[in-house]
C-alpha cells in the first residue's frame, strides 16, 4: 500500500511546474507534487525479469523499490516448468557433453536468430550461471533427459526439483520483501527533459502519486493478451479464432509507457504461438488446455495428412507453421485416449489446483470429442478428409509396427499402433504464450530509441523487451524463463551503475 498523499495532481499539470536551475541553462520538468519516495532503481514488475534486476542493483548497493500490480510477485514466472541452459553441472553429472560454444554454434538453427549477436553470446554463456545463482538461494534443478524442440542437438531443459526447498520466484522474491510494494500499478513515466526520473503509481484504493529515481526498469512482461498490439504485429493471427495460454497480466503496459518516452521496439512479429493444446474444458475460449501425450499421439491437417514428427508440437515453429498449413487435429486410438491428460494453465487455477489436470475421459465428459469406429468415419465426425486420415493412418501403424518412422524419423518410446476402435480427434488450437520481441535495448539493457540513442535512465528486462530485447533471439526459445533472469540480473546491475550504486 503506498503512503498516503500528501496531494494528488494529475502529472500532465503539474509536469509544467518545474523550475530553472541557478545558472538558467537547466530547466527540470519534474513534477512539483512531492515524491512518494526517492530510490536509485526502481523496477516496474516482480517477475523473474524484475525480480531480478531488484536483486541485482541492491547487491550493487543501490537503493530499490519494485511496484507491482498483483497482491503477489511472480507473474507467469511459476508457470514456467523448462529452464533452459548449455554447459551446466547438471549436464555434466549426467554425462551430457554441453557447451556454451556449441549451443552457439547452433543457435540459429533452433531459433532462427544470431549466434553471432554479443548479447545472446552474453546470454548463452551466463545461462548455467543464471541457474547456479538461483540455486544459492534455495532452488533445485533436474536435467531432463529429454532433447526437446527448440533447444538444439543436447538436452538443454533443466526443471525444476521436487527436493527443492523453493521455486526460484520464491527464492527471490523473499529476499525483496522489504523493497516491494504490491497492488501498486505504474501508469506513467515521469521525465526530467528526455530523461527518466521515475514513475507515476495509484495503489489499490486509487490514491496516486509519484517516486523519483535515478533508474526505472521495464519488467512487465509481454503483450500476448493485447489484440491490438498482436495483429498490428502479426496480421495473420487476424484470421485466426483468439486463443490465449499467456498470464492475465501480459496486456504490453510496460510497452506504452516507454513508447511514450520515445521507446523503439523490436521483433515484434516473433511471437510464441504454439499449436499443442485444446480448449478449455472448465473455462473456455480463449483460455487453452495443452495435450499431455500429443507426442504420442497421430496429429494430421485438413487434408488427413500427417505433418511432422509430432513431438515437434512443443515447439513454435509448429504454431508458425499452424498460420498457413493449419488447422490440425490429434488422433488417438482408444488405448491411447486412456493416457492422454489436459492441463489447464496455473494462473486460471489458482482458486482451483486439484482441477487443474484432466483425464481425456473427463474432458470427454465436458467437452463433446469427435470419434469414429474407423479412421474415415473419424474424418466426417471431425470435417476433415476420411480418405487422407485412412491413408495416413495405415502407413502410421504400418511403421509403428516396425519400430521405423519412415517419414519423420520419430523414435519408438512415443511411436507406437493406434489400432483399437473407438478413435477419436481433438481440433487443435492456435494458442498465444510468448512475446519473443519487445522493447529494443543494448547490450547493458538500456532502452533504445528509433535512432538507436539510448534514453537516459530508462532499462527493460524479461518479456518486456522480448527476454534479450535484440531481435537475435529469433523466433523463439524453449525454456526461456531463463533469459528473463538472465536479463534482469543484466538490466539490474546498469541502472545501479548509472544511478551511482
Amino acid at each position: 500500500m503506498l503512503p498516503l498523499l500528501l496531494a494528488c495532481v494529475d502529472p500532465t499539470d503539474s509536469a509544467e511546474g518545474g523550475s530553472a536551475s541557478d545558472s538558467g541553462d537547466v530547466v527540470s520538468t519534474l513534477p512539483t507534487e512531492v515524491p512518494l519516495a526517492e530510490v536509485d532503481v526502481l523496477v516496474i514488475g516482480a517477475g523473474a525479469g524484475g525480480l531480478a534486476s531488484a536483486w541485482a542493483a541492491r547487491d550493487a548497493g543501490a537503493s530499490v523499490i519494485i511496484v507491482e500490480r498483483e497482491v503477489v510477485a511472480g507473474g507467469a514466472t511459476p508457470n514456467a516448468g523448462n529452464y533452459w541452459a548449455a554447459g551446466t553441472s547438471w549436464q555434466a553429472d549426467g554425462g551430457v557433453e554441453d557447451s556454451a560454444a556449441l549451443a552457439l554454434s547452433e543457435w540459429s538453427s533452433f531459433t532462427g536468430g544470431d549466434g553471432d549477436s554479443p548479447v545472446v553470446q552474453a546470454f548463452v554463456e551466463g545461462s548455467a550461471g543464471v541457474l547456479d545463482w538461483l540455486v544459492s538461494l534455495g532452488a533445485g534443478f533436474d536435467l531432463s533427459i529429454a532433447i526437446a524442440a527448440d533447444t538444439g542437438s543436447k538436452p538443454r531443459f533443466h526443471q525444476l526439483s521436487h527436493t527443492s526447498a523453493r521455486p526460484p520466484v520464491n527464492a527471490v522474491a523473499e529476499t525483496l520483501v522489504a523493497e516491494s510494494w504490491f497492488q501498486t500499478t505504474a501508469t506513467e513515466l515521469v521525465l526530467d527533459g528526455d530523461d527518466v526520473a521515475g514513475v507515476w503509481v495509484t495503489d489499490a484504493a486509487g490514491a496516486r502519486g509519484w517516486i523519483h529515481a535515478a533508474a526505472v526498469v521495464v519488467a512487465t512482461g509481454g503483450f500476448t493478451r493485447n489484440d491490438a498490439i498482436v495483429f498490428e504485429a502479426l496480421p495473420a493471427l487476424e484470421a485466426q479464432d483468439t486463443w490465449i495460454e499467456s498470464f492475465p497480466g501480459m496486456d504490453g503496459n510496460g510497452l506504452a509507457m516507454a513508447g511514450a518516452a520515445g521507446a523503439a521496439e523490436q521483433n515484434m512479429d516473433h511471437l510464441g504461438i504454439y499449436a499443442h493444446g485444446v480448449a478449455d474444458a472448465k473455462i473456455g475460449q480463449p483460455e487453452v488446455m495443452v495435450i499431455a501425450g500429443l507426442d504420442s499421439a497421430l496429429v494430421v491437417d485438413a487434408a488427413g495428412v500427417r505433418v511432422t514428427d509430432e513431438r515437434q508440437f512443443g515447439s513454435v515453429s509448429m504454431g508458425t507453421r499452424y498460420l498457413t498449413e493449419g488447422p490440425y487435429y490429434a488422433i488417438a486410438d482408444d488405448v491411447l485416449w486412456t493416457r492422454l491428460s489436459l492441463q489447464g494453465r496455473g494462473f486460471n487455477y489458482l482458486e482451483d489446483p486439484e482441477g487443474i489436470m484432466l483425464t481425456a475421459a473427463a474432458y470427454e465428459a465436458l467437452v463433446p470429442v469427435a470419434q469414429g469406429e474407423d479412421a474415415e468415419a473419424l474424418g466426417s465426425a471431425l470435417g476433415i478428409d476420411g480418405a487422407g486420415l485412412a491413408a495416413s493412418l495405415d502407413r502410421y501403424n504400418t511403421d509403428a509396427a516396425t519400430g521405423t518412422d519412415t517419414e519423420f524419423g520419430k523414435p519408438s518410446y512415443v511411436f507406437t499402433p493406434l489400432g483399437k476402435a473407438p478413435f477419436r480427434g481433438l481440433p487443435i488450437v492456435l494458442g498465444r504464450a510468448k512475446s519473443f520481441g519487445g522493447l529494443a535495448t543494448n547490450i547493458d539493457g538500456a532502452v533504445l530509441r528509433a535512432d538507436g540513442s539510448v534514453i537516459v535512465g530508462l532499462y527493460a528486462a524479461g518479456e518486456a523487451c522480448g527476454f534479450l530485447g535484440d531481435p537475435a533471439i529469433g523466433s523463439g526459445l524453449n525454456g526461456s524463463v531463463t533469459s528473463a533472469w538472465w536479463s534482469g540480473l543484466r538490466s539490474g546491475a546498469a541502472a545501479a551503475g548509472a544511478a551511482g550504486g
